[in-house]
Formats: C-alpha cells, structure tokens, sequence
C-alpha cells in the first residue's frame, strides 16, 4: 500500500531528478505536489525553496523567449529587405554597428546588393572584406548569380580566382 509519506517521496525524487534536467515547469509541478502531500516539514521546506527556484528559472526563461521573438535576427531581416527588392533598406542593415565589416554574412550580403546595383567597385571591396573573414564567400561568390554581371571585371575575377 502506497501511504502519502512514500507519494511525497517519490514526488521528491522525480521534482528533483527534473531541476537536474532543468525542466523546470514539470519540477515546479512536481514540488508543488510535494509540499501540498508531505508530512514532513523539513520536506515540505525543502519543497518549497526548490519551487521558488524553478519559478526563478521560469520566468528568466520567459523574459528571455520574450526578447528574443522582439528582436529578429539583424542578418536575415536584411535578407528579407533585399529579397523583396529594397535593396537600400537590406544595406543600411548590413552596415548597422558596422557588421560589414566585422560579420562575414553581412559583409557577403553587402557585396552582393552592391553587385545587383551594378556598383562594381564596392562589390569587389565588401567581398574582399567578405572572403578576409571567411575564404569560404570566395566559392559561394563564384558560384552566386548576383555576380554574373561581374566576373567579366579583372580585379573581381582574381578576387575570385578565375585569373
């Protein structure tokens, strides 16, 4: 026969097998169903500091889910701007905190609005800045079709390396 001492117990175990998980609703859940069963006060103590602790732990959770669906990822709203055609817009966000020049993707990113717009010059200089923090763009500029219109330019094919 399960008495109340062993289903608090047991509850114990499992809430504190949760926290070590860092499920903190179910071990939340679980304390709570400890301190309303327990008969033990030093149990029913215990309970409740861990609860306070998952509720902590909850609502840091929350406040962080919170900010992270306010503030979009820079990088793709660019890509959203320049895949709708506001190429402007696409690069002001590419240079915001001078990205461009300490990001690769932003940098890649601005290389390439440049190259649609037909601005060669800038085209060749954020991609050198691209392939500086990553030699990897090399390939993908190579490859991208926003740089078809380019790669009959010099300096942008030994940019590349097709020279």
């Amino acid at each position: 026969m399960v008495t109340a001492v062993d289903s608090a117990l047991k509850a114990y175990t499992q809430a504190l097998e949760a926290l070590h998980r860092k499920s903190w609703s179910k071990a939340a859940e679980l304390f709570a169903r400890v301190i309303e069963k327990s008969d033990t006060p030093e149990m029913r103590e215990r309970a409740r500091q861990y609860l306070a602790v998952c509720r902590q732990q909850e609502a840091k959770g929350d406040k962080k889910k919170k900010a992270d669906e306010e503030s979009p990822d820079p990088y793709l709203q660019a890509v959203v701007a320049k895949n709708r055609g506001d190429l402007a817009a696409a690069l002001a966000i590419c240079r915001q905190g001078g990205n461009d020049q300490k990001d690769e993707r932003f940098a890649y990113l601005a290389a390439s609005i440049h190259a649609v717009e037909g601005r060669a010059d800038e085209a060749a200089q954020a991609l050198s800045r691209a392939v500086e923090l990553s030699a990897k763009n090399r390939i993908h500029a190579f490859h991208d079709p926003d740089f078809a219109e380019l790669r009959g330019n010099p300096s942008f094919r030994q940019l590349i390396g097709l020279s």
